[in-house]
């Protein structure tokens, strides 16, 4: 678990170092390839005639504790400050979610007046940490501190969870305007993608009962009266030892894809006054080799005046728990199935978007994402969370602002700020929550493309 944490605030310090995917960005007419990516049936008949990214990232931190404040945002992440407020004694149960999304080299090409082709490449990291116990995380990851409130009694029926996973996809996608009557436009579109797991790793602890408790004489705390059960598993890197470049490395392959359909009300010439959009995206699977000796399921029993010192196994890399669980029989008990393989599902979404033109380039934008993989029967996949956002923008072929106001279940209210100038777009979906107090989200977005307008 102090390996887990510690992987983990290292990539919020890497997210408050460089920079809930491209905000306010998504939602306008000028997106190009990277429209792709939030609905395939959006390059159908778009208005450009080809387009190429070069580079775009997203990056995301959101919880239910930490709060960022633009002003002193760089204190929120110094030393234990942002670990305490995620896992520290007072936190409570936290969870939170980081979301790492690259856009690499990716082409887009209309062919004739209503088929579209699209070549992509993307590497992503995902991020799920759900009602980890701040109490019992603290005293997992910090030196022994007397601590007024122990004993701690530890009770949860929820599912104490870790999932992380990373892949590259490379992405083959088809558009067509399928029906056309008048000024309606139907356009479908689809995506198939080779999927290259870099790693997975997860942790798991379920109905966990115990308690916390100190030894004054050796100034020490440990476990008792505990039971509950844990999982841990690696595939591919081990997220203790991961780093950016390690997206690229290949250990598993699976395949996904998205679909998407788009209706277009176009009175009078090319631009629409009205648009609605449904896509399913990230459906499909990375199956993984489970890595020899670092994967088990175990009852834990610690009855009587059994103790388990912390220490003991806070000094654990996570590769070693299973070895660490394996050589405490008297606490842990092996329990499942040895199968070798499992199977990774992507984090699924439903994507439903409505967006009016009001006036030449005043647009206002209305999304929902609807979750639709949350299941905690398989701990090591990742999920997104559901929301809801409303746009309002200003755009033209040159230039956009985007003013994205979005309600999500992790980080609750979130207000930010995206511009478009030329080949090159910014933005972050929290910077005015952030400015104006506190906020559960800090995200940044920023890409660099170009591409040609279609004439009219």
């Amino acid at each position: 678990m102090k390996k887990i944490i510690l992987s983990t605030q290292i990539i919020l310090l890497f997210a408050a170092a460089s920079a809930q995917e491209f905000p306010g960005y998504r939602t306008g007419a000028y997106t190009g390839v990277n429209g792709v990516f939030f609905n395939p049936a959006n390059i159908a008949d778009s208005r450009h005639r080809f387009d190429v990214n070069l580079f775009s990232f997203n990056l995301l931190v959101g919880n239910d504790n930490a709060s960022f404040k633009l002003k002193n945002i760089s204190e929120s992440f110094e030393g234990d400050k942002l670990k305490d407020q995620l896992f520290g004694k007072d936190a409570g149960p936290s969870s939170a979610q980081i979301n790492l999304d690259l856009h690499g080299p990716s082409f887009m090409l209309n062919i004739g007046k209503k088929n579209a082709i699209a070549l992509t490449s993307r590497a992503r990291l995902f991020v799920n940490a759900m009602n980890i116990d701040g109490k019992l995380a603290d005293k997992l990851s910090d030196d022994f501190s007397n601590d007024p409130e122990l004993p701690y009694t530890l009770s949860s029926s929820e599912n104490m969870r870790l999932a992380v996973n990373g892949w590259t996809e490379y992405g083959l996608s088809f558009a067509r305007v399928i029906t056309q009557q008048g000024a309606h436009f139907f356009k479908g579109g689809f995506t198939v993608k080779y999927l290259a797991g870099a790693g997975n790793t997860y942790m798991n602890i379920n109905n966990f009962n115990g308690t916390l408790d100190s030894d004054d004489f050796i100034q020490k705390t440990y476990l008792a009266n505990t039971t509950g059960r844990v999982a841990v598993g690696i595939g591919g890197i081990n997220v203790s030892d991961f780093e950016a470049a390690d997206l690229l490395n290949s250990k598993s392959s699976g395949l996904g894809g998205d679909l998407g359909f788009v209706y277009e009300y176009r009175p009078g010439g090319k631009k629409y006054k009205f648009r609605f959009g449904a896509a399913l995206l990230d459906i499909g699977k990375i199956k993984y080799e489970k890595e020899a000796g670092k994967n088990g399921a175990y009852d834990i029993h610690i009855t009587n005046a059994e103790r388990l010192y912390m220490d003991e196994l806070a000094e654990q890399d996570l590769e070693n728990y299973n070895d660490f669980f394996l050589s405490h029989p008297q606490y842990f008990t092996p329990v499942g199935s040895q199968e070798n393989t499992y199977s990774v599902s992507l984090p699924t979404t439903l994507q439903l978007n409505a967006d009016l033109n009001i006036q030449g380039g005043f647009y206002v934008s209305l999304a929902g994402q609807i979750a639709l993989n949350g299941s905690e029967e398989k701990v090591y996949n990742n999920y997104s969370y559901s929301g809801l956002s409303i746009t309002p923008r200003y755009e033209t072929r040159k230039f956009g602002v985007y003013l994205p106001l979005h309600y999500n279940e992790l980080s609750k209210m979130n207000a930010g700020l995206s511009l478009r100038m030329g080949p090159v777009f910014i933005g972050s979906g929290s910077i005015l929550t952030a400015l104006a107090g506190n906020s559960k989200q800090a995200d940044v977005h920023f890409g660099i493309r170009f591409g040609g307008f279609k004439k009219g």
